[in-house]
């Protein structure tokens, strides 16, 4: 029944739906590319790449970048987007990745203070995954 609720209220607390939450290694023509979960400090960014439906009104999102460090999630960006009243809309957000970024990762959207979706993932340091690669 919690869930019939939750499913409920999630419907009506938003005037969207999210089709599309994913993490890439590059977005071109509104189209995420190389969609992945794991990135090495070899790649220049993340993009965290989010498709809207049935949008009924014009609202801002927040995408809200973390860092898991000692099991503890801490905020590394946030970044406010706004997606605009229609039948469809297509917005991405981006971190750049540096040597010292490797490890666990999130990237959440949120409209307010409610979560709407997270997408985990992580950074692996080049070297490391080049010599895995080899010893397999």
């Amino acid at each position: 029944m919690k869930k019939i609720a939750f499913m409920f209220l999630a419907v009506f607390a938003f005037s969207y739906n999210l089709k599309q939450f994913t993490t890439c290694k590059n977005v071109k023509n509104l189209t995420p590319v190389e969609i992945t979960n794991v990135f090495t400090t070899k790649d220049k960014k993340v993009f965290a790449f989010a498709k809207f439906t049935n949008i009924e009104e014009n609202r801002l999102i927040d995408f809200v970048w973390e860092k898991n460090v000692n099991d503890i999630w801490k905020l590394y960006a946030d970044i406010q987007l706004p997606i605009y009243k229609g039948l469809r809309w297509r917005t991405y957000s981006n971190i750049k990745i540096r040597p010292f970024f490797t490890g666990h990762w999130r990237v959440s959207i949120y409209d307010g203070n409610n979560l709407i979706a997270i997408k985990e993932f992580k950074i692996v340091n080049e070297v490391n995954e080049t010599n895995s690669a080899q010893q397999h």
